[in-house]
């Protein structure tokens, strides 16, 4: 971001073409203009230095736009400029061109022939990013500037490499497999030795006790009677105790699958939570509740998208003053 804010706001190649990111501005007279703005602020709402940056060339075929200025209703900020404000400006200060990029084209370019297909074009419109946000299937372009010619070159998308969810590297991504396949190791201990208890206790009750019967005197028997009565209180308290582990055990092996195979949607979901966690009892409810609660978030981020635009408030520039090169935070 420090690199970001510093980027020069517009530069002039070869003494003929300025290059910028939006358009020009009824407050850009010269480009001795261009040079007094104070680069080291957030764009303001309104002016030059937010109309480098926000304004569009007007839609048509002719350029034709009466007083060569309309507001820009589609980015909610800046202006539409037309043929007569582009030449004005271009006369005035001795260019042949404006480039620019700020819109994305089928192409990747698109030439404003506004003063006739015979001319050169006013305007370029140069945009770079191929399949825009995966979704708009435009080409990319260039401009290559060599030896007093000008070349656009358009080039295509590329499959994306496969990355892992969050960018995850490969040890990451297996902890939540391996940690489910150790939980399942566990429950099966765990179920196998509640089996044997059970299994156990059966065979001491039809054989060992009938043998004791037989080579013991009553009153031994007794005696063994009143342990094996305490053995089976003791031996089920053991086993109550082991269920309620087995219990917990399988309610963390479900926990642990649901994070092994929903593991993107949570990085997501969790994203969108405030708090960067997800809702509580959420992993229990199992994969069918997260893609849920996924798709409800997503709906109520378009329904309220209306409000992600930028407020019509001024802001204090003193407040969002960007640090400048060399510059050191004193201490106080």
């Amino acid at each position: 971001m420090d690199s970001f804010d510093l980027f020069p706001l517009a530069c002039v190649v070869n003494n003929k073409f300025l290059a910028i990111h939006g358009g020009i501005s009824p407050d850009l007279k010269t480009l001795e203009d261009i040079k007094k703005i104070d680069r080291y602020h957030e764009p303001p709402r309104s002016g030059l230095f937010c109309d480098i940056l926000w304004s569009d060339p007007v839609d048509n075929d002719q350029g034709s736009l009466e007083n060569g200025w309309r507001g820009n209703e589609v980015r909610g900020c800046s202006w539409f400029f037309g043929v007569d404000a582009v030449h004005r400006f271009l006369q005035r200060n001795n260019l042949i061109s404006v480039i620019r990029a700020h819109e994305a084209q089928l192409d990747g370019y698109k030439m404003h022939r506004w003063k006739g297909s015979s001319d050169f074009p006013v305007v370029i419109t140069i945009f770079s990013a191929p399949n825009y946000c995966d979704v708009y299937k435009n080409k990319g372009a260039v401009i290559k500037f060599e030896n007093n010619t000008l070349n656009i070159q358009q080039f295509k998308d590329t499959p994306h490499p496969y990355l892992l969810p969050n960018f995850m590297d490969v040890f990451s991504w297996s902890i939540p497999f391996v940690t489910e396949k150790v939980t399942e190791m566990l429950y099966m201990l765990l179920r196998h030795e509640d089996q044997d208890q059970e299994s156990g206790d059966e065979k001491i009750n039809q054989e060992d006790i009938e043998k004791f019967k037989q080579i013991t005197q009553s009153e031994k028997i007794k005696n063994f009677e009143k342990n094996k009565s305490l053995q089976k209180q003791l031996s089920k308290s053991g086993k109550e105790k082991l269920r309620s582990r087995l219990k917990f055990v399988a309610t963390m092996m479900k926990m642990q699958k649901t994070l092994r195979e929903e593991n993107e949607s949570i990085v997501q979901l969790k994203g969108a939570c405030p708090d960067k966690r997800l809702p509580k009892g959420l992993l229990l409810q199992g994969k069918e509740a997260i893609t849920d609660a996924l798709q409800e978030f997503n709906y109520m981020k378009l329904a309220d998208s209306i409000n992600e635009k930028m407020p019509n408030i001024h802001i204090p520039q003193q407040s969002i003053q960007i640090k400048k090169p060399g510059q050191s935070s004193k201490k106080g």
